[in-house]
């Protein structure tokens, strides 16, 4: 009794990290995705469509044996899929063609906040004076970064910065969407149904951009193609499994602390990408995780 209790108390904590270490490494993947030897490969709106389409192949097989949970469930389904998945996918996308990986890996930090947040205005979680100070101490540290330049820390101003913020807010409520209204579906069917609504306007989306085109006359764009596969297999396919594991275990704020690994995985890759990573964004990230912490003493008080 005692090892199934330890291992129950323990494998949530296995799946943050491993969600951290692939969810961390996903911002570099997508910068080897849009990038190939300094120039474009593949379009932001071209990554999107190829990774959501992808993730949905990988998981496709699981479609014959759960797919009775379509009609009871199809609301939630569709919600999380286009929060959890769609809109992040092309916001992500989008913001890295023009900001650091690194830089977009920090911002992500803001989820369990924004998780928080949407709980307490969508779906009536109780508000604290700890819940408060963490998420204004989360944004002053996004705002920070957000006003921060990429080659020195003096301020100016990067819209595309705020499509991260924007895919944190995404994130918080589908997080919300999971824990309230599809408690009772396995993981890998929320995995699998969710894509599945996303899967004919993606194709279509791949289509429009002119994939097959762009890899046929691009050899870069191969490449990069392979780059995309690993993100929507790891990122997309098999991380969002284990996430929605790690939410029929733990509370939807505790389960987005896997933030606290993601920015130190993701500036780690930037790092080593030559990206520049000064003490200004360092005292950000700081500011922001300080606010998830002590939004996680509220929640454990």
């Amino acid at each position: 009794m005692d090892n199934a209790r330890q291992r129950r108390n323990t494998l949530p904590w296995v799946l943050m990290i491993v969600l951290a270490l692939i969810w961390g490494s996903s911002f570099i993947l997508m910068k080897r995705g849009l990038f190939q030897d300094g120039r474009p490969a593949l379009s932001p709106l071209q990554l999107a469509a190829a990774r959501i389409i992808i993730a949905w192949a990988v998981l496709s097989p699981v479609l014959f044996r759960h797919g009775r949970f379509l009609r009871t469930h199809w609301r939630p389904l569709l919600a999380t899929g286009l929060l959890g998945n769609g809109i992040p996918a092309i916001l992500f996308a989008t913001a890295q063609s023009r900001i650091d990986s690194s830089l977009s890996g920090m911002l992500n930090s803001l989820t369990p906040l924004m998780t928080l947040l949407a709980g307490i205005l969508f779906f009536r979680e109780p508000m604290r004076g700890g819940h408060f100070i963490g998420i204004a101490l989360g944004l002053l540290g996004a705002v920070g970064l957000i006003l921060l330049k990429d080659t020195d820390d003096h301020t100016t101003w990067s819209l595309f910065a705020v499509m991260p913020i924007l895919g944190t807010i995404c994130y918080g409520l589908s997080g919300n969407i999971v824990k309230r209204h599809l408690h009772d579906v396995p993981p890998v069917a929320i995995s699998a149904l969710a894509l599945s609504f996303l899967a004919p306007p993606f194709i279509a989306l791949g289509w429009i951009t002119g994939i097959p085109g762009t890899v046929a006359g691009d050899p870069a764009a191969w490449h990069a193609l392979g780059y995309v596969a690993l993100l929507a297999t790891l990122s997309s396919a098999l991380a969002l499994v284990l996430w929605n594991m790690l939410l029929h275990r733990v509370s939807a704020v505790r389960a987005s602390s896997v933030t606290y690994l993601m920015p130190v995985v993701a500036i780690g890759w930037g790092a080593l990408d030559g990206e520049y990573v000064g003490p200004g964004r360092l005292a950000m990230i700081a500011v922001i995780l300080s606010g998830v912490y002590v939004v996680h003493l509220a929640e454990h008080r």
